[in-house]
């Protein structure tokens, strides 16, 4: 998911989570008792039906700007991507939205799409997959693959999810029955694909995850809030020549900003920076505005992240997606699509080629064997704690895989042609 949809998290990323609740979710998992749907890679966007006196309209939405509108038009939509490499990809899944929904009455298009706050509005968070222009998993349809609904306040403000039931369950029964029923479109609207988990229990998967947490010097009590507030205090922040009450505002900061807490409510930087040199200033800078926090904190969790990383890709080896067009295939394919990247970046000489060398080394590091490859799924999503509509991820192998492959994927093409006729002259040279 992106755009509109926002950053779907990992475990790792709640700071409010304490160690022991992160051992008692992954435990969920190991067991299969986890209920999970699977996470697609596609390209996300957001849907609303509004209700024409005579013919009806669907409005769209990819950002807040779109949302506080109303949503596009169809012809805003559409000229929104003339041009662009997802163009095929988002004007037919917009057609097959149309045609998804026209399977329904306007009267419970009107219900499912009625918000229940004045002045507010409904979207549908979707995924677009399209084989004629696939991410890194190539699937075996075109698909609009509908996440959930999502009811949004005047101001933009997000009020309501629906994950399965209610108006959503509603919406996603009624298209499927109607398409079903017809079974003569290419495309398909469908809802959640559930994924039944296998049993790792006695596999030894749950206890190495447990022995990978306690190594870390933490107590079941702790919070990765915790955790960071005392690498911070112990490292970054506490070696600054600063103040101790200007640290741990800067500290607070930093926590207060993977919290997600509202720019308004942090510590001030100018306050904090005040009266400092500016080298110090400088590293102040390097930690605390709202990019490099979030960069110290993944910097700090990395070894919780490789942690519950590595039992991802036990979690999802083997799994099926329920896309693909072939499992096997697929996932010799995507064996393939590594080494040819890794080739393509090792032999690179464009001025980001040492940091794409780096980049390759970090993330085969986190990938390890090409085996680890061997699920046809970007991953699986699921709530905790139960009702709360909070979604987290696990995305195992896929996510080296895609850095990876993304990374050869941006080589300047005109890098590209001159390695290969670097190449065919070394051949002709003998």
């Amino acid at each position: 998911m992106g755009a509109l949809a926002g950053h779907l998290a990992h475990l790792h990323e709640n700071l409010d989570f304490t160690f022991g609740e992160l051992k008692s979710i992954l435990a969920n998992v190991v067991s299969g008792e986890m209920p999970v749907v699977e996470k697609v890679d596609g390209q996300n966007i957001f849907f609303a039906f509004k209700v024409d006196p005579d013919t009806g309209s669907i409005r769209t939405a990819r950002n807040k700007g779109d949302l506080l509108k109303g949503g596009m038009s169809p012809d805003e939509f559409s000229a929104k991507w003339v041009g662009h490499p997802a163009e095929d990809a988002f004007v037919n899944g917009f057609a097959a939205i149309e045609a998804g929904l026209s399977q329904l009455s306007k009267e419970d298009l009107t219900q499912i799409f009625e918000a229940s706050s004045e002045g507010g509005s409904r979207f549908i968070n979707a995924e677009i997959v399209y084989t004629g222009n696939p991410n890194v998993i190539n699937y075996g349809g075109d698909y609009i693959v509908m996440h959930n609904l999502q009811e949004f306040g005047p101001e933009g403000q997000l009020v309501d999810v629906q994950l399965s039931d209610g108006d959503f369950g509603s919406l996603v029964q009624g298209v499927e029955s109607a398409q079903q029923a017809q079974d003569t479109q290419s495309w398909k609207v469908i809802g959640p694909q559930v994924t039944k988990l296998q049993n790792l229990s006695g596999t030894g998967a749950q206890e190495a995850l447990e022995a990978g947490i306690n190594e870390l010097g933490v107590s079941d009590s702790m919070t990765l809030g915790d955790y960071v507030e005392e690498k911070l205090r112990t490292g970054l922040v506490g070696d600054l020549p600063i103040p101790v009450h200007k640290q741990e505002a800067l500290i607070r900061r930093i926590i207060d900003i993977g919290q997600g807490v509202g720019s308004k409510d942090l510590p001030l930087l100018k306050d904090l920076k005040t009266g400092l040199n500016k080298e110090t200033q400088k590293r102040v800078s390097s930690m605390a505005t709202q990019t490099n926090a979030m960069k110290v904190l993944g910097q700090i969790l990395k070894p919780v992240e490789l942690v519950i990383h590595s039992l991802a890709i036990e979690v999802l080896s083997g799994l099926v997606s329920a896309l693909t067009g072939g499992h096997d295939e697929e996932i010799e394919r995507l064996r393939n699509e590594l080494e040819s990247a890794k080739e393509k970046i090792i032999a690179a000489k464009d001025a980001k080629s040492d940091a794409r060398r780096e980049m390759l080394k970090t993330q085969l590091g986190k990938l390890g064997s090409s085996e680890n490859i061997s699920s046809s799924m970007e991953g699986i999503v699921f709530e905790h704690p139960p009702g709360s509509k909070a979604l987290y991820k696990l995305t195992g192998a896929f996510a080296p895989l895609n850095q990876i492959i993304g990374g050869a994927m941006r080589i300047p093409k005109e890098q590209n042609e001159l390695l290969l006729r670097n190449y065919i002259r070394a051949l002709l040279v003998g």
